[in-house]
């Protein structure tokens, strides 16, 4: 006997449909099946890198602090040089926009040196 045998009319019909949904969901589903799945092993993959981090990290705490100190190092040089990069550009249109309002003028080649005016 089933278990569905004691369920009738709208109890039953209810039931079916709800499995017929679920069944529907999981063929449409399928699309986004290899993304749960690359999520899946990234998180996995950062669990199993945290712990053996860690393990690292508690052995031996000078190392830990001296990786972390170039890693800093190297965050600060990085963004020490994406404000250089941007700086240069900004200059850079700054001279071109001063370029454009004010077109090279004639610029006397005499000197005052020497003049008695």
């Amino acid at each position: 006997m089933s278990k569905f045998s004691d369920l009738t009319g709208p109890a039953l019909e209810r039931a079916l449909e709800l499995v017929s949904h679920a069944g529907d969901n999981l063929k449409s589903g399928g699309s986004n099946a290899a993304e749960w799945l690359k999520a899946g092993a990234a998180i996995g993959a950062m669990k199993t890198g945290g712990k053996a981090v860690s393990r690292v990290a508690r052995r031996n705490p000078t190392a830990t602090i001296a990786v972390a100190a170039v890693g800093l190092g190297l965050l600060g040089y990085a963004v020490y040089r994406k404000n250089k990069r941007d700086n240069a550009a900004i200059e850079a249109r700054s001279r071109e926009i001063t370029r454009r309002r004010h077109p090279a003028s004639v610029v006397e080649e005499t000197s005052d040196i020497g003049s008695d005016a």
